[in-house]
């Protein structure tokens, strides 16, 4: 009857590396996506992109209303009745870009003043500039490149695609585990639903039940009559609000990292991914209930 018991203390133990390694994507998710220079590089590397996919169109318009004779400035700034550069090329970016990255974009008109091919590479320096600077979070520096040996060679990944390899990995793992923790707990609910010994109960931190006996009532008393309900009610909180020690951080620090993971092509996964895991971590706890009234027996009068 214990065996169910042991397998289960030993899957609580799990939660300690497991919230570890989603703590540590969650800070470096958090930090390389909201940390101010590296959001403005971002946004350089989306904006320079943006101007890439149409740099034909713009180059070929940049050199029509420049051969007029007007400078750079004239040119980006004030064309008559010709096609306006500036403007379509704000346009351009107005729409690709969200409201953040245009305001960092905005304010600088240099980029609306120059060949297009000047200002992607304009960009694209910006942008590398900005991620040489390190990314700091609660104290923690966080490294550009992660080195891995693997057979003996050195593999460097950048660090934000490591990261997010290591939220794609972390998923199966969580569920894994939640998953045990949920059919492993349903075991052991079943066993001790035929026993009424606490000594036969493997003594782990969960296993908080009410221990006693309900003497016969002499006058009627509603608290009383209803102590074994109240008893597992209150019980039912203690195990749960214990459980939520153990699940709780490492399931909020996961679905925490997806709501920070600015995946645009992949945000259906994450949802997907969060949701498994939230109703997953829910029926850990929701597994709890299943014990019903359960009491073992004991000298202590419980009413």
């Amino acid at each position: 009857m214990s065996t169910p018991g042991v397998r289960y203390e030993r899957l609580l133990f799990w939660a300690a590396p497991i919230t570890l390694a989603a703590f540590a994507v969650f800070i470096f998710t958090v930090g390389y996506n909201t940390y101010s220079d590296r959001v403005k590089a971002n946004c350089y590397d989306a904006a320079a992109k943006i101007v890439n996919d149409d740099i034909e169109e713009f180059s070929k318009v940049w050199a029509e209303i420049k051969s007029s004779g007007r400078t750079d400035k004239e040119v980006a700034i004030k064309s008559g009745d010709e096609v306006i550069y500036w403007s379509r090329l704000r346009t351009e970016l107005i729409i690709g870009l969200n409201f953040r990255c245009w305001q960092a974009i905005s304010d600088e008109d240099q980029f609306f003043e120059r060949d297009p091919n000047i200002t992607v590479k304009e960009l694209k320096r910006l942008a590398d500039e900005l991620r040489k600077q390190p990314v700091k979070m609660y104290g923690i520096e966080m490294p550009d490149v992660a080195s891995i040996g693997l057979g003996g060679t050195k593999i460097q990944i950048a660090m934000s695609n490591f990261v997010q390899a290591l939220q794609v990995a972390l998923a199966p793992v969580m569920l894994l585990w939640l998953g045990s923790l949920y059919h492993t707990r349903y075991r052991e609910i079943l066993a001790f639903r035929t026993h009424d010994d606490i000594l036969s109960v493997h003594p782990h931190v969960i296993n908080v039940f009410p221990v006693g006996y309900y003497p016969t009532l002499k006058k009627r008393n509603w608290l009383k009559s209803h102590a074994p309900v109240l008893w597992a009610v209150w019980s039912f909180f203690v195990r749960v609000s214990l459980l939520l020690c153990f699940i709780a951080p490492a399931v909020a620090f996961y679905i925490g990292s997806l709501f920070f993971q600015p995946v645009f092509g992949y945000w259906l996964l994450n949802l997907f991914a969060g949701f498994l895991v939230g109703i997953y971590a829910f029926g850990v706890l929701l597994i709890e209930a299943g014990a019903g009234t359960k009491h073992f027996e004991g000298e202590v009068a419980l009413r």
